[in-house]
C-alpha cells in the first residue's frame, strides 16, 4: 500500500511544466471567420468597441461580518506569495500569529499567545479539531487548494463555540460552482524548491453552470529533508496525497452542495523528537477523510434564510516513538533501556449545524458527536554495554480508553445600525458531555463529565469619514479534550501522564479597541488598522508534577490560576502609483496574575515589511511583478532555557510573470541564509532556498451563456 501511495519521483514536475507551456489540445478549434462583405457607403460609425471576453474565476467578495472587531483577511495572492511550504507558513503573515513546530510538516497555530486546542480552525465551516487533543493540524489542508484565509483573534465563543478561546482561523478552499455562465476548465500547477527537494503538484477540473456544477482535484507532494544553514536535518521528510470530489445542484430556489475529500501524509519525520542518544519520533500516517453536505435556502418574501451543514470526519493518527535511556550504577554506565511505543488512533467527528436568519438576526445551532479509540503497544528492551539483551517486555493497551463527547449548542448574533453607528451582539449556550469506558488501567471511576457555559459578545463601531473607531468585549471557553480527561500511560519512555476528569473548562474574556481606515489621504493610505487588546484567561490546563513511583516521574493535567495577555497590533498599506507597501507589527506581552511572572511561551514582538511593484520596464516579460519582504522578530522566552530564542531578521524576494498564458513565479526565501528559530518552534527554520512555481488554466469548453442561440 505504501508503494502505491508514495510519489515515485519529483519527475512529475517537468512533465507538468511541459504540459503547461504547450498549446492545450483540449481547447476548441476556432471557427474560421466568415468572408468580409463589401464596405457599405460612408456614414457615421457607432461609438461601440467590442472587447475580448474575460473569464473571472473567483467568488464575489463576501460582506464583512465583524465591523467592531479585528479581522485579518488574506486572498489567494497573499496566501501563495513567497511560496510557503504549508498552510501554517502562509498564516505567519497575519499579525499576532505564531507557529509551534515539531517538524516541517507538523505545525500548529498560536494566536496572541494561546495555541493548540485554544485556537479554533475551520475549513469551509467545518472544525479541523478532532476532540482528541493537541490542536488542529493545519498541514492536513494543502496550501495549493486555499482560496482565502480569515483570522479573527480574540475570544469568539458567541460566534463559534468551544475552542475559540484565543480566536478563529477560517480556511476557505471553495469557489462557487453555480454560475450564470456555463464553462469547463482544467487547472494544473506545480511547485518545487531546493535544497531539500520540496515539491507539490495539483490538477483540478471544474465545471460550472446555472443548475449544476462539479469539480475533481488530486495532488501529490513531499519533502526530502529540511535543510538549515547547519545542513540537512535527519528524519525531517514526508510525502502526501490528496483527492477531492465536489458537486453542487440548484433545486428550485435552494442549493445542495456535497464534497468528499481525503488528505493523507506518510512517514512524517519529527526532528524535535530526535536525540543523539537514539530517541526518535515519527508519524507513519496522519490523515483526514471528510464528507460534507450543505443545503441553503435563500430568503424569499416571508420565508427566512435557511442553512444546514452535515459533516462526517475521520482522523487517523499513527505515532511511533523510540526513547533511549542510559542506566547507571554507582556512576558507571551499565545498560541502555530502549522503549518502542506505537499508537494507532482513530477519531470520528459527526455533526449537524442548522442556521436560520430572520432579518438582522441569525440563529444557529449545533450537534456534534466525537469519539476516539486506538490500541497502543509498548516494547521495552534492556541491553548491556556489550549488546546482550537482559530484559524484553511487551504490553498492549490504550492510552485513552474508548471515549466520546456529545456537544449541543445554540445561539444568536445580530448587527444593528442606527445614528451612523453599528452595534454587534451575540450570545451562545453550549452543553458538552464527555464519557469514557472503564478499563483495567482506569485510574478513577468518574468517567462521565458534563460542561456547560454561556458565552457572549458586544461591539460598537462608528465610521467617521475614512476612519472607523471600534471597541469590543467578548468571552470564550474551551472544554478539556478527551486526552486531558482520560489519558493514562507513559510518554517519552520515562514519564507517566494521567488525565483528570475534574478539570474545569478554560475561560477567557477579551477587551479590544482600535481604529481602521480605508482609502485615506487621497488614496495613498489604502488600508490601516491599529488596535490594542487584553485577554484575561482563567483555569488554563497545564501539567503538574505529582511525584515519583518506582523512579518514574508522574504528571497530571491540572488547572492553574489567571493569566493576562495583552498587546498592540498594527497594519498599514500605502499606495504610490502601481507600487504597494504594507507593514504589519505586533507587540504582545503576558504575565501570571497570581505571581506577576511573565508568560514565556507567548511569542515575540514582530514587524513585517512587504513591497510589491511592477518589474522595471527593461524586463520584457508580460505582467511581471516584483515583491520583497523583510521580517524582524524580537528575542523571546527570556529566562527559560528551553524556550529562549534569539532575535532575527530574514528577507525574501519574488518575481512573477506570464508566459504563454501560464503564471510563473520564482522565489528566493531566506535571502541572507539566516540561522533562526520561530519563537514557539522546536526546530530551526530552513536556510536560503530557491523555489519555482507554475500554474495554468485551460478552457476545455468555451463559456456558454444560457438562452443565447446560435445564429
Amino acid at each position: 500500500m505504501n508503494n502505491l501511495c508514495r510519489p515515485h519521483s519529483p519527475a512529475v514536475f517537468p512533465a507538468l511544466l511541459t504540459l503547461l507551456l504547450v498549446t492545450p489540445v483540449f481547447a476548441q478549434t476556432p471557427t474560421p471567420a466568415p468572408a468580409v462583405p463589401p464596405a457599405p457607403a460612408p456614414r457615421m460609425a457607432d461609438t461601440v468597441t467590442v472587447l475580448k471576453p474575460v473569464h473571472v474565476d473567483a467568488d464575489r467578495n463576501k460582506a464583512q461580518g465583524r465591523e467592531s472587531a479585528t479581522t485579518v483577511r488574506l486572498d489567494r495572492s497573499q496566501i501563495v506569495r513567497f511560496q510557503p511550504m504549508s498552510t501554517a507558513d502562509a498564516l505567519l503573515s497575519a499579525p499576532g500569529v505564531d507557529l509551534t513546530r515539531t517538524g516541517p510538516w507538523a505545525s500548529r497555530v498560536s494566536v496572541r499567545g494561546l495555541s493548540g486546542e485554544r485556537v479554533l480552525v475551520l475549513v469551509d465551516g467545518v472544525r479541523l479539531q478532532s476532540g482528541r487533543g493537541h490542536g488542529a493540524q493545519t498541514s492536513l489542508v494543502s496550501v495549493d487548494r486555499l482560496e482565502g484565509v480569515e483570522v479573527m483573534p480574540g475570544a469568539g465563543g458567541a460566534q463559534s463555540g468551544s475552542d475559540a478561546l484565543a480566536g478563529v482561523v477560517s480556511l476557505s478552499t471553495h469557489r462557487d460552482l453555480l454560475t450564470a455562465v456555463r464553462a469547463t476548465r482544467l487547472m494544473v500547477s506545480s511547485r518545487w524548491s531546493a535544497p531539500g527537494d520540496e515539491w507539490s503538484s495539483l490538477a483540478r477540473v471544474r465545471f460550472t453552470g446555472p443548475r449544476i456544477g462539479a469539480e475533481f482535484a488530486g495532488g501529490l507532494g513531499g519533502l526530502s529533508a529540511l535543510v538549515t544553514p547547519d545542513g540537512r536535518m535527519p528524519h525531517s521528510s514526508h510525502h502526501e496525497q490528496e483527492v477531492t470530489g465536489r458537486a453542487a445542484a440548484r433545486l428550485g430556489t435552494s442549493t445542495l452542495d456535497y464534497e468528499h475529500q481525503r488528505h493523507a501524509a506518510y512517514a512524517i519525520g519529527l526532528p524535535a523528537f530526535n536525540s543523539n542518544a537514539g530517541s526518535l519520533g515519527t508519524y507513519p500516517l496522519q490523515s483526514r477523510d471528510l464528507d460534507r453536505l450543505e443545503w441553503t435556502q435563500p430568503m424569499a418574501g416571508r420565508i427566512p434564510e435557511l442553512h444546514l451543514l452535515a459533516v462526517q470526519q475521520r482522523f487517523c493518527t499513527d505515532f511511533d516513538e523510540t526513547t533511549a535511556d542510559s542506566q547507571y550504577f554507582r556512576g558507571r554506565y551499565i545498560a541502555l533501556r530502549t522503549t518502542d511505543a506505537a499508537d494507532r488512533i482513530t477519531t470520528w467527528s459527526r455533526g449537524l449545524q442548522p442556521t436560520v436568519r430572520f432579518g438582522l438576526v441569525k440563529f444557529d445551532g449545533e450537534y456534534r458527536h466525537e469519539s476516539t479509540t486506538g490500541p497502543r503497544s509498548t516494547d521495552v528492551t534492556v541491553a548491556t554495554t556489550t549488546g546482550q539483551i537482559t530484559s524484553q517486555t511487551s504490553t498492549q493497551g490504550q492510552s485513552v480508553p474508548p471515549a466520546r463527547r456529545d456537544v449541543w449548542a445554540g445561539g444568536a448574533v445580530s448587527s444593528l445600525a442606527r445614528y451612523g453607528m453599528r452595534l454587534d451582539l451575540g450570545a451562545r449556550y453550549e452543553w458538552l458531555r464527555s464519557r469514557a469506558d472503564s478499563t483495567a488501567t482506569s485510574f478513577t471511576s468518574s468517567l462521565d463529565v458534563t460542561d456547560h457555559r454561556w458565552t457572549d459578545e458586544a461591539g460598537l463601531s462608528r465610521p467617521i469619514g475614512p476612519f472607523t473607531p471600534y471597541a469590543r468585549v467578548a468571552s470564550g471557553f474551551r472544554s478539556p479534550n478527551l486526552e486531558e480527561r482520560y489519558f493514562n500511560d507513559d510518554i517519552h519512555g520515562g514519564l507517566r501522564l494521567f488525565g483528570n476528569p475534574d478539570l474545569r473548562a478554560e475561560k477567557s474574556v477579551t477587551y479590544e479597541a482600535g481604529v481602521r481606515a480605508l482609502d485615506a489621504f487621497a488614496g495613498y493610505l489604502g488600508e490601516a488598522r491599529v488596535s490594542a487588546y487584553r485577554s484575561d484567561v482563567k483555569d488554563l490546563v497545564t501539567l503538574k508534577y505529582i511525584g515519583q513511583l518506582y523512579l518514574i516521574p508522574r504528571f497530571q493535567y491540572t488547572n492553574v490560576n489567571r493569566a493576562r495577555l495583552e498587546g498592540i497590533e498594527g497594519h498599514f498599506v500605502f499606495r504610490c502609483s502601481q507600487a504597494r507597501l504594507s507593514m504589519d507589527a505586533a507587540a504582545p506581552r503576558g504575565y501570571d496574575m497570581a505571581t506577576g511572572k511573565p508568560v514565556t511561551d507567548l511569542g515575540a514582538a514582530r514587524a513585517t515589511f512587504e513591497l510589491r511593484t511592477p518589474a522595471p520596464r527593461w524586463v520584457k516579460l508580460k505582467d511581471a511583478q516584483v515583491a520583497l519582504r523583510g521580517r524582524w522578530t524580537d528575542a523571546s522566552g527570556k529566562g527559560d532555557p528551553n524556550l529562549s530564542r534569539a532575535s532575527f531578521w530574514t528577507a525574501d524576494a519574488e518575481m512573477g510573470f506570464t508566459l504563454r498564458e501560464a503564471r510563473i513565479t520564482a522565489t528566493v526565501r531566506n535571502l541572507t541564509d539566516t540561522r533562526y528559530r520561530e519563537p514557539l518552534s522546536f526546530i530551526p527554520e530552513a536556510g536560503r532556498s530557491f523555489a519555482f512555481a507554475i500554474r495554468r488554466e485551460f478552457p476545455l469548453l468555451q463559456p456558454h451563456t444560457p438562452g443565447k442561440e446560435a445564429r
